[in-house]
Parts: C-alpha cells; sequence; structure tokens
C-alpha cells in the first residue's frame, strides 16, 4: 500500500497522501453518487480518480454524501457541513477534510523554474527572506495554493492579497487581505512538498 505516512496532523483535520503505483480500477472504490470530472488525458484522469479515493478513505460518514464539483471545478458535498480539499501531481495525489474549518491542501514537485517566478506569487517581503532558497519557494507556492483553495475567492492575488509569516513554526501563519489569520500546516519530503491551510 503506498500511503505515505505525513507528520502533519491536528485534531479538527484529517488528511491522506498516496504515491499512485496501481491500476485505475483500484481507485474506482468511491460511492456511484460522487461526480468525476470528464478528462480525456488518462494521466490527469487517473490523478482525478485516486484523490477522490483518498478522500473516501478518510471517513465512513462520507459513504451516503453526495461529492459535485462547482462552476470552477472545487468538489464539494452537497448538503454538508464537511469541507474538503483535493491535489495531485502525478505520482502523487491527496486529500484533506475538516468538520468546521475551511480547508486547503496542496502538493508541489521542485523545478518549474521556481527562482523565476517567484516575484509573481511573493510579495516583496517575502521574496527578501526566501529568494535564495529554493525549497522555501516551493514551499511558499504550495502554501499559497493551499490558501487560494481554503478561501475560495476567485481571482484572490497571490502576491498581493496574501502573505505568509515565515516557516519558523509548524503551524505557521499568513495572512489575506480579507484580514483573515489562516494556519498553515507543512511538510517537506524528498520528492514534494505537502501543505494544508486551514481558517
Amino acid at each position: 500500500m503506498p500511503q505515505i505516512f505525513s507528520k502533519i496532523s491536528a485534531d479538527n483535520f484529517q488528511i491522506l497522501v498516496w504515491k499512485i503505483e496501481e491500476p485505475f480500477a483500484f481507485f474506482e472504490t468511491f460511492p456511484a453518487s460522487w461526480s468525476t470530472p470528464t478528462i480525456e488525458n488518462p494521466i490527469k484522469k487517473l490523478e482525478s480518480i485516486a484523490a477522490r479515493y483518498c478522500l473516501h478513505q478518510l471517513s465512513p460518514e462520507f459513504e451516503s454524501l453526495v461529492l459535485v464539483q462547482n462552476d470552477r471545478n472545487r468538489p464539494f458535498f452537497q448538503n454538508s457541513e464537511w469541507h474538503i480539499s483535493l491535489t495531485h501531481s502525478y505520482p502523487y495525489v491527496a486529500a484533506a477534510c475538516s468538520p468546521e474549518k475551511r480547508i486547503g491542501i496542496d502538493l508541489e514537485k521542485p523545478g518549474r523554474n521556481i527562482e523565476k517566478i517567484a516575484p509573481r506569487f511573493l510579495c516583496p517581503a517575502e521574496l527578501a527572506k526566501w529568494k535564495d532558497a529554493s525549497n522555501l519557494l516551493t514551499l511558499a507556492w504550495s502554501a499559497k495554493e493551499s490558501i487560494y483553495k481554503a478561501v475560495g475567492k476567485p481571482g484572490l492575488s497571490f502576491q498581493k492579497e496574501m502573505e505568509i509569516i515565515d516557516f519558523n513554526q509548524n503551524p505557521c501563519k499568513a495572512q489575506i487581505s480579507t484580514k483573515e489569520e489562516i494556519a498553515i500546516y507543512w511538510e517537506e519530503f524528498l520528492e514534494f512538498s505537502l501543505t494544508v491551510a486551514l481558517i
């Protein structure tokens, strides 16, 4: 079982991280009432199905819920108080849920020319702190993706409306333009960085 065990944990949320090594059929065990995106790319489709598999494993309560997607393809449970989030970057996928807090999860593999694009997603204070540390730039990118998912506000600017205070603590703190304070749980693996944002 290629479940990846994470040190990220708290009483008010759960996560499950997985490395895909199984065929497509292995992951098709979630309820038929769960919508799945119509994706032609086989890898993207496998990622999506595997992330839903992870979500299904998090709670037996999810068996009776109906999973749908909003107009931005964000999954949510219909008529439920549960907050959920999915992420994937092949071959890794993850899911997160919380019964009481808005939640976002993201995993990012290193690369994507992170030093070059950092000025586009970091504010000047963040850039000054982390410009010479590619691992922290990747972590910051992942954290802001998680924040974006948790907030759920279309068009929220990574550079102008989010600020991560530092990564000296775990969870660390971030702020957004609405003045809400966000807890960022984070962990670095050899192959990727993982973050969870909780509001």
